[in-house]
């Protein structure tokens, strides 16, 4: 194996050379070199067995596991390991293979963008379904280590991508590797990478190679009824053509020089190389893929990433994480998005229900079983969530929470005042016989309304928020419903219809001993959400007199008492708001 290597290495220059590739021929021939050599050594071998099953019982996922060593038994040439029973989950006939292959990409993505040591082998033979559904790995001969600069990279990639933002995708291109950075500005200018976006869009449907043709060859039927594929296929050719000469164009006005395709291809064509670490991690995702598709026709690896990317960005408070997130929710508008923030609370919910907790199949069907396995997930999503969402040292997602219900309860209370001070008065004097309310005084209608006035992000929160208000409890039955038409699992459901006394008890009791640890912080939220309202209270009101400086000199008298109590209420709002903080800071 060395000397084939070391023939390899050798030739990799002058092969590169030849070609004229971008790509680091030589340093792809040293990682695999790396990986073959790692393999043939069988103590390396068990110390990552060991650590995968650490890291995953550490991180919770209850779900996914790797067969135990037994180390009297173990050298560096032979390795030796408890007994798994169970099947190839290519092969097996359980109804959860589909969940256990979104475990095994979940496993999988933990392991490339948290622990740091990727297993790089997941060929069929090494994926087993056990006897109690759980996913076991094998072979963990060939691992690849990944430096966190790298996992927030490829976190930040996953994110734009399923976000379908496409504007920051060649700079995550960028810090991965794969396009120089001295290229980016012409490729972007030029509309260089819109193939690549029109790619990925299609990936991002799902369903493989396949599909993808499938749904291109749709989209140009749609564009030229009656035409057969073959001609279909020129007409591709030719708008790919005019696409090129247009990026010519541009080029030409971008740079000043004149450009023709071929000119613009060869400026372009040491652009993209394939980084080292891509070598194997494509290798591990793309037999995923394959397995996936032959449980679902329509999987999309993408889309399939995005429950374990809105768990990871919620629950990580480091700065690149959070701003992704954050690029998310409120997009580069800086508006809210309920239906990104929908997708993330149901992407959470999948990951942690999906790869926590274990499923109820071969030979665990009865209803007890089935029952444990609802309460598990129940309580399992709402730990989970508890636990980010009442943090005492604060996140991104705790914030949002507390600021947008803030602002919403702002637009809110606006609107009650309104009603007092200015609507029902209104109503009084109409009401009266004779037109005698056309002779009573107003007040200062004007004066009070300028504090009344709701900002347009108060609106926006207020309506959005307006979306998210609580129904009643749903019934079991209800409950089972909605999860088959949302897509869900067939026997989560059926678990969740089949709740009984005993389970829901069993549930309450959970409840009763998790109050003492989570009551002082449900407390300790709270004090932050007071604190927030009357924070913006008092910054409303002192907006309102900023802005409005030039109209009190002519204002009278009843006016004036308006901004002067304005300013009271501003003033015990303030100190109010500051010492809830206070009280918060000091239970931390």
């Amino acid at each position: 194996i060395a000397l084939d290597l070391f023939i390899v290495r050798e030739f990799a220059p002058y092969y590169q050379k030849l070609t004229g590739s971008a790509t680091n021929l030589q340093g792809l021939a040293n990682e695999w070199g790396r990986g073959f050599i790692a393999e043939l050594t069988y103590i390396g071998e068990a110390a990552s067995t060991k650590k995968f099953n650490e890291q995953m019982k550490k991180k919770g996922l209850n779900a996914v596991t790797a067969p135990t060593v037994v180390d009297a038994l173990s050298t560096n040439r032979i390795l030796t390991t408890e007994w798994v029973r169970g099947n190839r989950l290519d092969r097996s006939e359980e109804d959860d293979v589909a969940r256990l292959c979104g475990v095994a990409l979940n496993a999988y993505l933990v392991m490339l963008l948290e622990t740091g040591t990727l297993h790089c082998d997941p060929h069929p033979g090494n994926l087993l379904r056990t006897e109690d559904g759980k996913l076991c790995i094998l072979d963990f001969g060939m691992t690849l280590d990944t430096p966190s600069s790298l996992q927030f990279s490829l976190l930040e990639f996953i994110a734009h991508l399923t976000a379908e933002n496409f504007e920051d995708v060649p700079y995550d291109l960028v810090n991965l590797g794969f396009l120089k950075e001295d290229k980016v500005d012409l490729m972007v200018k030029t509309g260089s990478l819109e193939p690549l976006y029109y790619f990925l869009r299609q990936a991002n449907q799902g369903g493989g190679g396949t599909k993808v043709r499938e749904r291109i060859f749709e989209e140009y039927r749609e564009k030229y009824p009656g035409a057969d594929d073959e001609e279909l296929q020129n007409y591709m050719r030719v708008e790919i053509k005019e696409q090129g000469e247009k990026m010519a164009e541009k080029a030409s006005a971008v740079t000043g020089i004149t450009m023709k395709v071929e000119d613009l291809q060869k400026t372009n064509s040491d652009a993209f190389t394939i980084p080292e670490w891509f070598l194997y991690t494509s290798r591990a995702f793309l037999t995923l893929e394959g397995i996936s598709l032959q449980a679902d026709s329509d999987f999309s690896i993408v889309r399939s990433c995005f429950p374990y990317v809105a768990k990871r960005l919620v629950g990580d408070d480091s700065p690149r994480a959070q701003k992704a997130l954050r690029d998310l929710i409120y997009g580069k508008d800086d508006n809210l998005n309920a239906e990104k923030l929908s997708e993330i609370a149901d992407g959470f919910t999948q990951y942690t229900t999906t790869t926590k907790v274990i499923s109820s199949g071969g030979g665990t069907n009865d209803q007890s079983s089935r029952n444990n396995f609802g309460s598990e997930a129940t309580l399992t999503l709402a730990r989970d969530s508890a636990d980010i969402l009442l943090a005492p040292e604060g996140n991104l997602v705790q914030n949002l929470v507390v600021e947008e219900s803030a602002t919403a309860a702002n637009a809110n209370i606006k609107d009650t005042l309104r009603e007092i001070l200015i609507k029902n008065p209104e109503r009084i004097r109409s009401s009266l016989p004779l037109g005698i309310g056309n002779f009573l005084p107003k007040g200062p209608v004007k004066e009070v309304e300028r504090f009344l006035n709701k900002s347009e992000r108060e609106v926006q929160v207020q309506t959005l928020l307006a979306k998210f208000t609580l129904p009643e409890a749903p019934s079991p039955a209800e409950l089972g419903s909605m999860i088959r038409t949302m897509g869900g699992n067939s026997s989560t459901a059926s678990t969740v219809e089949g709740m009984n006394a005993e389970e829901i008890a069993v549930l309450w009791k959970a409840v009763r001993e998790n109050v003492p640890v989570y009551g002082p912080k449900v407390m300790n939220l709270g004090g932050k959400f007071a604190s927030t309202v009357l924070s913006q209270v008092s910054n409303n009101i002192e907006h309102v007199i900023e802005t409005s400086k030039n109209a009190e000199s002519e204002a009278g008298l009843p006016e004036q008492l308006v901004r002067n109590s304005a300013r009271g209420i501003s003033a015990a709002a303030r100190t109010g708001s500051e010492a809830l903080k206070s009280n918060v800071v000091e239970q931390l």
